[in-house]
């Protein structure tokens, strides 16, 4: 049987997270397979993937953003085939930002203008949707580091706006 590796959290910050993975086995592993959850609002779940090539790793994901609740999960590729996945906790450190007040204007039947208050140097993502199932599964999305964005979108549609 393969077991789960173990995910050990190094350290953390405001915008990054350090872990560590390894096997208790002795069974080769060719590498793994992370990947990094949260969600935004509680409208919309990001994911970020990463693929690790060795048997012990440390790594370090940065960009993050602070007071956030983060899911790891990661299995590891063995000689033997995927390890079962194992899972991991941890809040980023710090004072979450003020969320972006938006404000969106049509400029005509296929333009949205977007725009939205908040801090700068820093990257936001606008996501739209027809409706709040595909804002959260599967919405239209673009990042900027403006305060401002126009969206093109469908004619004779309504859209809801997340930024």
């Amino acid at each position: 049987v393969i077991p789960p590796p173990v995910i050990h959290i190094e350290s953390y910050s405001e915008d990054s997270i350090s872990f560590s993975l390894k096997m208790t086995t002795n069974i080769k592993v060719s590498g793994y397979v992370v990947n990094i959850y949260w969600t935004f609002d509680t409208h919309r779940q990001e994911k970020r993937t990463l693929i690790i090539e060795g048997e012990k790793s440390i790594q370090k994901v940065a960009n993050l953003t602070a007071h956030t609740p983060y899911e790891i999960s990661a299995w590891a590729k063995t000689e033997l085939g995927d390890s079962p996945l194992s899972f991991v906790h941890v809040v980023t450190s710090g004072t979450r930002p003020a969320s972006p007040s938006l404000k969106a204007k049509a400029i005509n039947q296929t333009a949205v203008e977007c725009s939205w208050t908040g801090p700068r140097n820093v990257v936001y993502g606008i996501f739209y949707a027809t409706s709040f199932l595909e804002l959260y599964r599967s919405p239209h999305n673009t990042t900027t580091a403006s305060h401002n964005i126009t969206v093109i979108v469908q004619r004779d549609e309504q859209y809801l706006f997340l930024v």
